[in-house]
């Protein structure tokens, strides 16, 4: 069990895919750090059972004016937001370029980058209304390395490096803007609906250094420091999480 001594007491949060495995995970670690949670996914209600400190919204990501909804609500609680986290992320068909049909490519990619274009436009004045804030964005390893089958997925976690690195750079210095790059992590995203995993687990743990695949809480504490002052002097960067099986 991870801990975070992240000290987050009167900070807002913005979590985009908070029913994610690693979305449960950082509101775990948030809500122990003392901060509000604004969850935010397209299920009627939350995945994390029920705390004071947590307000849940349900909307499609891809959908603005829906984003816009949750904005409203979350107003009439704050007036500013400390931090917006997006890890919308999806594929369900894993197929060669040549054989994947145009709205397969145009799902998978609008999931996994327009819906953090989406929610950057709508929460940024809410973040830059706070003295400090920051963003934090959901990339992959598959953005660095050529992987067959998983075309449109790898494209848009590309694409948000460089729209990361874009929007660092339009918002300093009020806010920072960084991404996060896992390697194959334990949850829903690696499993076929059998329950076996989309790779040989075995071999793919033989090949990482520290030996095993990363838990969904410690993608999250790169996350929640991203967030914190301790990574006060860092934006427009890309940290890569994944055992050592990739070194950068």
């Amino acid at each position: 069990m991870i801990v975070s001594n992240y000290k987050a007491k009167g900070a807002s949060i913005v979590i985009v895919g908070a029913n994610s495995g690693i979305g449960i995970a950082l509101t775990e670690l948030l809500l122990q750090a003392g901060a509000t949670v604004f969850g935010i996914d397209i299920q009627d209600k939350s995945a994390y059972q029920s705390a004071h400190q947590l307000q849940y919204y349900k909307a499609n990501p891809l959908m603005v004016e829906e984003l816009k909804d949750a904005l409203v609500s979350i107003k009439k609680g704050c007036n500013s937001i400390q931090g917006l986290v997006n890890l919308s992320g999806t594929i369900s068909q894993f197929e060669h370029i040549e054989d994947l049909n145009f709205e397969a490519w145009e799902e998978t990619y609008d999931i996994s980058f327009k819906s953090c274009f989406n929610a950057s436009k709508v929460f940024i004045p809410l973040l830059r209304n706070s003295a400090h804030a920051a963003i934090v964005n959901m990339s992959s390893g598959l953005a660095f390395i050529g992987q067959k089958n998983y075309g449109p997925y790898s494209a848009a976690k590309a694409a948000i490096v460089s729209f990361s690195k874009t929007l660092a750079a339009e918002l300093a210095p009020k806010v920072r803007v960084n991404t996060v790059a896992p390697g194959a992590v334990d949850t829903n995203f690696i499993y076929k609906e059998d329950g076996s995993t989309r790779f040989n687990k075995e071999r793919y743990t033989q090949m990482v250094p520290l030996g095993a695949l990363a838990k969904p809480e410690e993608i999250s504490s790169v996350i929640l420091f991203l967030l914190s002052s301790g990574a006060s002097h860092m934006t427009g960067q890309c940290l890569h999480i994944n055992g050592g099986a990739g070194m950068h």
